[in-house]
C-alpha cells in the first residue's frame, strides 16, 4: 500500500533532521580523527614520494596504527605512512623530540625452489605473502641540535638501517643485539630517533592488544531504573495524570539523576563525543540515555529526557506549577529568543570544529548539579534561570537550552510535520562546519598572523 503525501512528507522531514545531525556529527569526528593523525603538520604526498615515487593520494586510518595510507594514481593501495610524532614526543634526544616520517610498502618475498614435503610447500606459500616492509625513514622536524640531525641525515648505515624491517621486527628490536650505538658524534640524537620509532611501533601494538571490557557500576544500574520508571510514565496510559506520582518523579529527578547520579545530557557531553567518540565501555548508562533521548523521539514523539530526566527540566516544572508569579512573553519577543539554544549551538560548533578553548559546561546550567566538581559559572546560569523560570514558566526550556533545542529538533511532530526555518538554520549550520573544517588550516594560519 502506498503511503500518503502527508506521510511522505512527514518521513522526509524526520529523515532530514537526522541525517543533518548525523553528518555534522560524522564531520566533526573525521576532522578530529585527522587531527589526531596529522597534527600540525600534516604529513604530504611530496615528502612520502621521496621514498615511494608512486605515492598519488593518502588516506587517513583511522584504526590503531593511527597512520596513512598510500595510493597510486590507479587507487592501488601501495603503502602505508605514519609519523612518530605527537605519540612520541617525550622521547628526547640530545635536546628535544624530532618527528620522523616512517614509510611503508608491499614487499613480496620470492619462493624458494619447491621443496619435497607437504610441511615445507606450506611455508613456501607463506613466504609469499606480501607483507608490509619499510621503505625509508626521514627526519621531518628536531628540536634537537641541527648539526647533529645533520650528521644523522648524512650517515648512510643509520638511515638505511630501518629498511626491510616489518611492525614485529621493529616492535620487538633489541639495539644492543643489532649492535645500534648510534651516530658518532650525535650518539644521543640518533638513539632518541631510534627509541621514538621504536615507541611509536609498540603503542600501535599495544592499541590493537588492549582488552576493552564493559565496566558496570551502580551509577549505570540507577541510572536504567530512572531510564524505565520515565519510559513507563511517558508511555503509560493514566500516570501522567496522579498528581502524587508526577510530583515524586520531579523530585526524584531532581535528587537522584542530578545531584547523586550526575548522568545529564550537556553540549559538553554532546561535543566529546562527536570530537573522540562514544565511551560506552566506561559509562554504558549515559550511553543509553543519550541514544533513548535521540531514538525515542525521533520515532514516537515522546520525550522521556526533558520532560522526566532532566533535573533542570523537573524544576522548573515544578515551579512553573506551584509558583504564583507567572507572567508571559510578548510573542515578538518571545520567537526572537527561540533564536538563543541556536546561537549557542552554531558557537559550540564553530568553538569544538576550530579548537577554540572553550569551557562547553560554561553555556548551561547543568554541571551545577554536580556540586563537587563544578565551578560558580553554571550555578549561576542554574539560580538566574530558575528565578526566570519562576515568573515565565518554562523560560530556559524554552529560551535557552541548547541541548534540549537539539533534542526537540529531532522529534517527530507527526502529521503537523512541516518544513521551517530551523531546517534552513540546520542545513547552513552543517555547510558552515563543512566550510570551517576544509579551511581549518588557512583559518588557524590566519589566526596565528594576526595574533602576532
Amino acid at each position: 500500500m502506498l503511503l500518503s503525501k502527508p506521510r511522505w512528507k512527514t518521513l522526509f522531514l524526520q529523515g532530514y533532521r537526522l541525517a543533518v545531525v548525523l553528518v555534522i556529527v560524522l564531520l566533526i569526528r573525521h576532522h578530529f580523527q585527522y587531527l589526531k593523525i596529522q597534527g600540525d603538520a600534516p604529513i604530504t604526498v611530496s615528502e612520502i614520494r621521496s621514498i615511494l615515487p608512486e605515492a598519488f593520494r593518502l588516506r587517513i586510518d583511522t584504526g590503531p596504527q593511527a597512520g596513512l595510507f598510500v595510493f597510486d594514481a590507479d587507487g592501488q593501495n601501495i603503502g602505508y605512512a605514519l609519523r612518530t610524532s605527537p605519540q612520541s614526543d617525550k622521547i628526547i634526544g640530545y635536546a628535544g623530540p624530532s618527528d620522523v616520517l616512517v614509510v611503508l610498502g608491499e614487499e613480496t618475498k620470492q619462493p624458494n625452489p619447491p621443496p619435497a614435503d607437504s610441511e615445507k610447500t606450506a611455508s613456501r606459500k607463506e613466504l609469499s605473502v606480501p607483507t608490509r616492509k619499510i621503505l625509508g625513514i626521514k627526519i621531518r622536524h628536531s628540536w634537537d641540535t641541527r648539526r647533529h640531525i645533520q650528521w644523522i641525515k648524512e650517515d648512510a648505515w643509520f638511515m638505511q638501517f630501518w629498511q626491510g624491517r616489518d611492525w614485529e621486527n621493529i616492535s620487538t628490536l633489541n639495539y644492543y643485539d643489532e649492535y645500534m650505538e648510534g651516530v658518532s658524534g650525535a650518539t644521543l640524537s640518533s638513539m632518541g630517533i631510534a627509541r621514538s620509532i621504536q615507541h611509536r611501533f609498540r603503542l600501535v601494538d599495544k592499541n590493537k592488544n588492549a582488552v576493552t571490557q564493559l565496566r558496570l557500576s551502580s551509577t549505570d544500574y540507577g541510572l536504567w531504573i530512572s531510564i524505565c520508571i520515565a519510559l513507563l510514565v511517558t508511555f503509560g496510559s493514566g500516570w501522567r495524570h496522579r498528581k502524587s506520582l508526577w510530583f515524586g518523579v520531579k523530585v526524584a529527578a531532581i535528587v537522584y539523576v542530578g545531584f547523586l547520579n550526575g548522568s545529564l545530557i550537556a553540549m559538553s557531553l554532546l561535543a566529546g563525543y562527536a570530537s573522540h567518540g562514544i565511551a560506552w565501555q566506561l559509562a554504558p548508562g549515559l550511553t543509553s540515555l543519550v541514544l533513548i533521548s535521540f531514538f525515542i523521539p525521533w520515532t514516537t514523539r515522546r520525550q522521556p529526557y526533558c520532560n522526566h530526566l532532566c533535573p533542570h527540566g523537573a524544576a522548573q516544572q515544578l515551579l512553573s506549577r506551584y509558583s504564583p508569579w507567572k507572567r508571559s512573553i510578548p510573542a515578538r519577543f518571545a520567537a526572537g529568543l527561540k533564536w538563543l539554544p541556536f546561537l549557542l549551538i552554531i558557537i559550540a560548533v564553530s568553538f569544538l570544529v576550530l579548537r577554540i578553548p572553550l569551557e562547553f559546561a560554561h553555556l548551561e546550567p547543568f554541571d551545577a548539579y554536580l556540586i563537587r566538581q563544578t565551578d560558580w559559572i553554571p550555578i549561576i546560569i542554574a539560580v538566574i534561570s530558575l528565578a526566570v523560570s519562576a515568573i515565565v514558566p518554562m523560560a530556559y526550556c524554552k529560551y535557552g537550552c541548547p541541548t534540549g533545542a537539539l533534542l526537540e529538533y529531532v522529534r517527530s511532530h507527526g502529521r503537523a510535520n512541516r518544513f521551517q526555518k530551523k531546517d534552513i538554520a540546520a542545513f547552513m549550520l552543517l555547510a558552515l562546519t563543512w566550510l570551517l573544517i576544509y579551511q581549518y588550516e588557512n583559518i588557524q594560519m590566519w589566526f596565528m598572523q594576526s595574533v602576532q
